[in-house]
């Protein structure tokens, strides 16, 4: 490593020396996070801790580290009598690309060991297609009786089939141990084995869930093509999971049987999870013939299925264009509503007199929605018809505050006076959108304005002016935030550490590590959050403290550390 790069975790290897049993623990799980493959030789020193917190912890970073060279290392704690330690260490065995250090987890699966360890380390291998594990898997099949190594053995060669183990797989098959012969059968099925192929068809049709599922993962791994009646079964099988597994199973089929797959799953699936999958795999078919299901769709109250479909009817582009026209004034409002977005997405010059029509509907929605595409089309007849609605005493705030956004999203500049008269207007959404929206077309005179602006009496219009003028290259706006960050009011704070956030600047930093002692929730998420953005190693150790609190979700940590790597990451570069 570098010495320049080595200095800016000196903090953090400093730590792992520490006499504190927390900040050692905190430097430990810092460098697991960042994730940089020489720092697994600084953190393999404290796996002789006595401290088995701190050695539970090492082991977890070594996962997510992921250097080779500690599998070692890993593999020596699967054995150990602490039940946590030898989970933790399966755990972080998992993260590993094993291939450099196969040769180590081939020899850890040795004959003395607990036929529980071995299994497990089975499962491990079973994914790498290399002949030294070929070869330890057949020996198993002729060594032992276990038979659940029996199992895993014999589930290798599912995934990996090889025609020398014919013999030994077809003795197999005939086993008394149910899981043994299907498994057996399977990987006979893999090498075209018309008999264990027609055993397998057979079990799809068992009242055994298990047994099913088994066979849904089995062929997911492997698939060949005659497994598609298999899997006409699979798609529409009771068990939820056994659908969602299928699924992967559509890539055997050609595009009409796809499609016409995907068009009776779609009508008959109820569980959520598995018709977000279904929509996601039907929206790259990009095929006007799953147009009715996804139009059945758009009137859905589930955001991410109705978006979904939205997205999916666009991804049909002109195709499908000229039916949504035909057919607009005759859908319910709820469906105009989505479908305008639809038509936004698709854009060309036939949908402009759609547009011009919806821009001055009386059903509100409809014409929010209309103005908030209007920034897609690239049109400026449609960017006119915005410019009028600025121009004109329009009375619904939403309306004129969505009309600014579009305008800005549409990189108008002819549009740029108009906008400027926004802020002074007296609804305080519509001039935190003008000053987004000038600042980003480049107006000559915000910072002038924005200066005035600091002192504006909503919050919002007061953070939007200092990012502004931060983007202009004014450095006074940090003292004016810092001030809003000690405002009375949570809303004010909250607004304030936001802001700071939307700063790509290192020095508002310790201002944003001061927030996270607010007492108002509102505040230290914007803060946390705020950190995150900023991706400054400073935060490391503060946020990594703030995880082992109880005050939000551990999944709200956990995407904001995530985020806070990435960013790191991304500055490194």
């Amino acid at each position: 490593m570098p010495g320049a790069e080595k200095n800016r975790f000196k903090n953090l290897i400093d730590g792992l020396k520490s006499g504190n049993s927390e900040e050692k623990l905190l430097s430990v799980s810092a460098l697991g996070i960042l994730g940089i493959k020489q720092h697994a030789d600084h953190l393999k020193d404290l796996l002789s801790s006595p401290d088995q917190e701190i050695v539970d912890q090492v082991v977890k970073a070594l996962g997510r580290i992921g250097n080779p060279t500690s599998v070692k290392h890993i593999v020596e704690f699967i054995v150990t009598d602490n039940g946590k330690l030898a989970e933790t260490a399966f755990t972080a065995l998992k993260s590993f690309d094993f291939l450099p250090a196969i040769d180590v987890v081939i020899k850890a699966c040795s004959s003395d060991q607990p036929i529980v360890i071995r299994r497990r380390l089975l499962e491990l291998l079973a994914s790498y297609d290399d002949v030294r594990v070929a070869s330890l898997m057949n020996e198993i099949l002729g060594q032992t009786r276990d038979p659940d190594l029996l199992t895993a053995a014999v589930g290798y060669f599912v995934r990996h089939p090889s025609a020398e183990r014919h013999t030994s797989l077809k003795m197999l098959s005939g086993s008394d141990n149910w899981s043994i012969s299907l498994m057996a059968n399977l990987a006979l099925s893999r090498l075209k084995d018309e008999g264990a192929s027609a055993h397998v068809r057979r079990l799809v049709k068992s009242a055994n869930a298990e047994v099913r599922q088994i066979i849904a993962e089995a062929l997911v791994s492997q698939p060949l093509i005659e497994d598609r009646n298999i899997f006409q079964a699979l798609f529409e099988d009771a068990r939820p999971r056994i659908r969602e597994i299928a699924v992967e199973g559509l890539a055997l089929f050609g595009s009409d049987e796809r499609i016409s797959i995907l068009r009776r799953c779609l009508s008959l699936e109820s569980d959520h999870k598995i018709k977000l999958l279904l929509l996601k795999k039907a929206e790259k078919e990009k095929s006007t013939l799953l147009y009715e299901e996804f139009y059945k769709l758009l009137q859905v109250s589930d955001d991410q299925i109705r978006n979904t479909s939205i997205n999916a009817i666009a991804a049909m582009g002109e195709r499908i264009a000229d039916r949504i026209i035909i057919d607009f004034d005759r859908m319910p409002l709820v469906v105009r509503e989505q479908m305008i977005l639809v038509l936004g997405q698709i854009g060309g010059d036939k949908v402009v007199k759609i547009f011009r029509e919806c821009l001055t509907a009386k059903e509100r929605w409809l014409r929010i929605n209309a103005v908030d595409a209007c920034s897609r089309l690239g049109s400026a007849e449609l960017d006119g018809e915005l410019i009028k609605i600025l121009q004109n005493s329009e009375t619904d705030i939403w309306v004129r505050a969505t009309a600014v956004s579009a305008l800005r999203r549409s990189k108008n500049s002819q549009a740029l006076e108009i906008i400027a008269t926004q802020l002074k207007h007296d609804d305080a959404r519509v001039r935190a959108n003008a000053v987004e929206a000038l600042s980003e077309l480049k107006w000559p005179d915000l910072p002038v304005a924005c200066k005035k602006l600091l002192h504006d009496r909503n919050d919002r219009v007061r953070v939007n002016s200092a990012i502004a003028l931060w983007k202009s290259g004014n450095q006074e706006v940090f003292g004016e935030l810092e001030k809003m960050a000690r405002d009375r009011s949570r809303w004010v704070r909250s607004s304030a550490v936001f802001a700071l956030g939307r700063i790509h600047d290192h020095q508002v930093t310790p201002i944003l590590l001061k927030m996270l002692h607010d007492s108002e929730d509102i505040v230290y998420r914007n803060a946390i959050e705020a950190l995150a953005e900023q991706g400054d190693l400073r935060a490391m150790l503060p946020l990594l403290k703030e995880t082992r609190s109880t005050r939000l979700s551990a999944e709200f940590y956990e995407r904001s550390l995530q985020r806070f790597t990435g960013n790191i990451h991304s500055d490194q570069k």
